[in-house]
């Protein structure tokens, strides 16, 4: 019978059995070698049974803390009340990873081990000589060295798709987005949630069959080496061996499988043109529409009917069509997709390209506003009124008893200065926030006294580990007072905590936050050190549920094997009742609950109900948002999924769904039931105290330049353009960081608390708008953008420090205090509008160089065309409109000699007159 007329299942069945049944006598060689004593077949040798008493304790050292760490993982989610999100994140990661595991080593392993056997029975009459690699590929050897290789490429290829796990999370528990892409009329769920696996899915398997086909290719290679040598690679006499079809019809399924594969990835091609490049925004343009996709859909095609045409094969050895198809679509690649695009764009496209391009620059405009959430923003004219005065002073007392003087800079050192008070405290970031204080509001600066271990006058393990475990308290001081020395006036200090105002700190001690990043046990036999106080220390007990507790001997084990602590076990100070503080450093300690968070850079501070609290604003985060412009990081959709709070006593962990509309923050709501609780369920106290985040300000911000204008044509000639204004800094010009004030909006009745973000034209320094998040509980997560009449000026921030530095009284007060031995530091330029005017304030700063603690010495206060400096706010803003208000003053000349009026000063004048009339 012929090789064309053997059936192909029958082919491959026929190779694994000729393969099971010669196996063994291949194994033991012409001699005899590896035979039974009756000299029948060779009986497999057994595994030696005591291997194990080595390998058993092997690999049980080597995993015992791998093991442990899971353990211990395990039990401190459950501490935490998660371990259904800890069990749906194990859980899907090990699906993704088993999964694909199984699928790739069946796949590799299935093709090598065919390839193998076929090899295997090729008459040996066409080699000249004996391969180098007939040992490889017995039965013997030749599996051991499949399987591993194939082991390998399975992990490789597992271990990528468990680290899509969230991606995969997500398109299991995807929700509409409610809105189309403009060109395929597709939900944006399918590029949110979709595209993003398919893509994946297709490079993966594309892999996985090339990866196999190489295999199989190199093992037929190898089982012939010698062919090349003899003028022929595969002679004719070749392919009429009885197994050569076998080889053939294999080769040919495995290389349709990869370029149906590769047509398909084509076809995924097509949607991502809407994160094109090529045009004059970002998403598809003209060019792509009329050229690229066209192309796209025919190079796809043309691989599916390669792919076809290889198949084929499998049936009749025919290489006519697919290099008659293949060169088709070398064709189509070069012509269609390449050189007609860029025919396109050169003469059609760029000669009229407000014409061409004006439907996809506002596609561009309109997704890029939906996917940064500026849509929200409204717009309101900001209507310039007449210079201040004093009666606008008056009215707008809140406002200017909240105009923040202090920099967050200068007073970390201040604070680092007056308030450590040891060498093992530290403050961490200064945070901005306000409290109800009395009938008034005021803004406020605070930071939380942590405990930094590296200076501890003695690091031994009971020191470390059971002794210092913790912060303790806070510093509060007003944004806007300061003593007569240039340092703040505080409203909460030392140790332990002394309050000037009624805000009641009942657990002062900080076990979590910024900086804090170790291990350590509580509850312990040993007291914990709480402050010190004169010649002694003050000790205390933890008495809060957080951390996971010792209990059993397993536990204790366990973290003993994890940490490598052996004193856990040996320490007559930890007991059961002891508990372990670990992810203590709140930033990690959230994203080893919510790795699919994205988090803000600013976790705050808040005193709510007597207890120190910490907040954090999270992300939902995408790259995939059609047609939307990404930000220099790459993310092109953002929203503010939750409020996250952090208690730092006991590490309790909240989240609040803060944006209910977000179709991720849906996804994983879904993915992981309980995770968010509705934001009306935060306790009143922590809801007062609710920030707008910075992060998501800067980013929408930043997008707001160019996406304020709504109008397609104006937009392509950026005719509208804005910037970020910039401020002097250490002696350097840097862009304006937004920043926390409190007053009241224009046409608002009620002061607010305010996230404020001034804005100059390109390439100029007036001010054209500003915008303003609103915080507070009643109109939280608005955005007002005002807009300035473009025919007037008003100063922009770096021409307010120009008119600083080129006044000469302040500029020669900066000068002379500038000099060796001491810096002036210009703090933040505050910006704040007032019924139709702008008040800039900016405070002045001197630090020795012997003495790290910089002074605030004056403030510089300016509105339209006047500017002051006094030692207080109230003096210099007395002084920037006392000439507006005073009475006109009739008296006689003045003395030509002298130039002071003798006669508006009494004889016996006091000092305190004489100084008011020389002034």
């Amino acid at each position: 019978m012929r090789s064309e007329d053997i059936d192909i299942p029958e082919v491959f069945r026929r190779a694994f059995e000729e393969e099971r049944d010669n196996g063994p006598q291949r194994d033991g060689g012409e001699n005899g070698r590896g035979r039974g004593n009756g000299g029948g077949r060779g009986r497999p040798r057994r595994f030696n049974p005591r291997v194990w008493l080595i390998l058993l304790p092997l690999l049980l050292l080597l995993s015992g803390r791998w093991l442990a760490t899971i353990y211990t993982e395990w039990l401190w989610f459950v501490s935490l009340g998660y371990q259904n999100v800890w069990l749906k994140q194990w859980g899907t990661q090990a699906v993704a990873f088993v999964g694909p595991f199984l699928v790739a080593l069946v796949v590799l392993l299935l093709n090598w081990r065919l390839a193998a056997a076929i090899s295997a029975r090729l008459r040996p009459g066409l080699r000249q000589g004996t391969s180098p690699l007939d040992g490889v590929f017995s039965p013997t050897a030749g599996r051991w060295l499949l399987t591993i290789v194939a082991l390998f490429f399975a992990l490789l290829l597992a271990s990528t798709t468990a680290g899509r796990w969230q991606s995969i999370l997500l398109y299991a528990y995807r929700v509409p987005f409610g809105a189309q892409d403009p060109v395929f009329q597709r939900d944006l769920s399918f590029y949110l949630f979709e595209l993003p696996v398919y893509r994946f899915l297709q490079s993966w398997l594309t892999s996985l069959f090339v990866i196999a086909l190489l295999g199989v290719l190199t093992i037929y290679g190898a089982s012939n080496w010698q062919l090349p040598q003899r003028g022929q690679l595969f002679p004719r006499s070749f392919w009429r061996q009885q197994h050569v079809p076998a080889v053939r019809q294999h080769v040919a399924l495995l290389a349709a499988l990869c370029l149906g594969l590769w047509a398909a990835g084509y076809g995924l091609r097509i949607y991502q043109l809407l994160y094109s490049t090529r045009g004059v925004v970002f998403g598809a343009s003209y060019t792509d529409l009329q050229a690229a996709l066209p192309a796209l859909r025919a190079q796809s095609i043309i691989l599916a009917l390669l792919a076809l045409a290889v198949a084929y094969n499998y049936f009749r050895l025919d290489l006519r069509p697919p290099l008659a198809i293949g060169g088709l679509w070398l064709v189509a690649t070069l012509l269609l997709g390449n050189l007609y695009p860029a025919f396109l764009q050169r003469y059609q496209v760029e000669p009229n390209e407000l014409a061409r391009e004006l439907p996809y620059i506002q596609d561009n405009m309109t997704y890029t506003r939906l996917a940064f959430d500026l849509e929200q923003i409204e717009v309101r004219p900001f209507t310039l009124g007449a210079a201040l005065e004093a009666e606008d002073l008056a009215n707008n007392e809140v406002a200017l008893q909240n105009v923040r003087v202090w920099d967050y800079r200068p007073l970390q050192q201040t604070y680092a200065q007056l308030q450590e008070l040891r060498p093992y405290y530290h403050f961490s970031s200064i945070d901005i926030d306000r409290y109800s204080i009395g009938d008034t509001t005021r803004q406020v600066m605070l930071a939380a006294r942590e405990l930094n271990k590296a200076n501890l006058p003695s690091r031994s393990w009971v020191n470390e580990k059971l002794v210092f475990t913790h912060g303790y308290g806070v510093v509060m001081n007003p944004v806007d007072r300061f003593t007569a020395e240039g340092r703040p006036e505080f409203f909460v200090s030392d140790l332990p905590p002394r309050t000037t105002v009624p805000i009641e700190i009942e657990r002062p001690e900080v076990y979590f936050g910024e900086l804090m990043d170790d291990v350590v046990f509580v509850a312990s036999d040993l007291d914990e050190f709480d402050f010190p106080q004169g010649e002694e220390n003050v000790y205390s007990s933890y008495q809060g549920q957080g951390g996971v507790r010792l209990g059993n001997w397993l536990n204790r084990l366990a973290f003993t094997l994890r940490f490598g602590e052996i004193n856990l076990l040996l320490s007559e100070y930890v007991t059961p009742d002891t508990r372990v503080l670990l992810h203590r450093q709140i930033a990690e300690r959230v994203q080893r609950i919510t790795p699919f968070l994205t988090l803000d850079n600013d976790p705050y501070l808040v005193v709510a109900d007597g207890r120190l609290v910490w907040m954090l604003d999270a992300y939902t985060v995408s790259r995939y948002f059609p047609y939307a412009t990404p930000t220099e990081s790459g993310l092109n959709y953002i929203r503010n999924a939750a409020k996250i709070t952090i208690d730092a006593y006991d590490g309790v962990v909240t989240y609040y769904l803060a944006d209910a509309d977000d179709p991720l923050a849906q996804s994983y709501g879904q993915a992981f039931p309980g995770l968010f609780r509705p934001l009306s369920e935060m306790p009143a106290a922590l809801q007062a105290h609710i920030r707008y985040p910075e992060d998501l300000f800067r980013v929408q911000t930043q997008q707001y330049l160019k996406y304020h204008m709504t109008d397609a044509q104006v937009f392509y000639n950026q005719e509208d353009l804005w910037q970020i204004p910039q401020e002097i800094r250490e002696s350097e010009p840097q862009p304006i960081e937004p920043y926390y004030v409190i007053f009241r909006l224009p046409d608002e009745p009620e002061t607010e608390f305010l996230l404020i973000q001034p804005y100059s034209p390109s390439g100029k320094n007036n001010m054209i708008a500003w915008i303003a998040a609103r915080n507070d509980p009643a109109h939280y997560g608005q955005l007002v953008a005002y807009e300035l009449p473009k025919q007037e000026l008003v100063f922009g921030p770096i021409q307010v420090e120009g008119r600083i530095d080129q006044d000469p009284l302040i500029s020669q007060q900066i000068s002379l205090w500038d000099q060796r031995g001491s810096q002036v530091i210009r703090g933040n330029l505050i910006i704040i509008p007032i019924d139709g005017a702008f008040l800039y304030v900016e405070p002045l700063y001197i630090l020795s160089d012997t003495n790290a603690l910089p002074e605030l010495k004056r403030i510089i206060v300016a509105s339209g065309d006047r500017i002051a400096m006094r030692e207080t706010l109230a003096e210099a803003l007395q002084d920037l409109v006392s000439d507006r208000t005073a009475a006109p003053v009739t008296s006689p000349p003045a003395d030509s000699s002298t130039g002071v009026d003798s006669s508006s000063t009494p004889a016996d004048a006091t000092l305190q007159q004489l100084i008011e009339s020389a002034n």
